[in-house]
């Protein structure tokens, strides 16, 4: 398996593959591959799951927080800034990862 990558079987019996993903291009990447979900691991083995779209022509990445339903529209900087969001850390950290079906 390529470094990086993943695999986990669903309830289902179908096998997601996880993408790491390190920088906004690496994500704008994985959205073309229309994932089901994006996921920060966190430190204590629980996951924030996220749902994550592109505007190109507004240049906003739209994003949908699983837990709860809220909604963000952030630009490249707000999303890699750990004021705006949590996803810019954890492509750095090497914890943010794209699920792909």
């Amino acid at each position: 398996m390529a470094q990086g990558k993943r695999q986990s079987e669903c309830e289902d019996g179908r096998v997601s593959e996880f993408v790491r993903i390190k920088s906004p291009s690496e994500l704008l990447e994985a959205i073309k591959r229309k994932p089901s979900r994006f996921l920060i691991m966190l430190d204590y083995g629980g996951t924030s799951s996220k749902q994550i779209g592109y505007d190109r022509r507004r240049r906003l990445f739209k994003i949908r927080n699983l837990i709860d339903g809220s909604r963000q529209e952030l630009t490249c900087r707000q999303l890699m800034n750990p004021r705006h969001s949590n996803i810019g850390p954890a492509m750095r950290a090497g914890a943010f990862y794209a699920e792909v079906a």
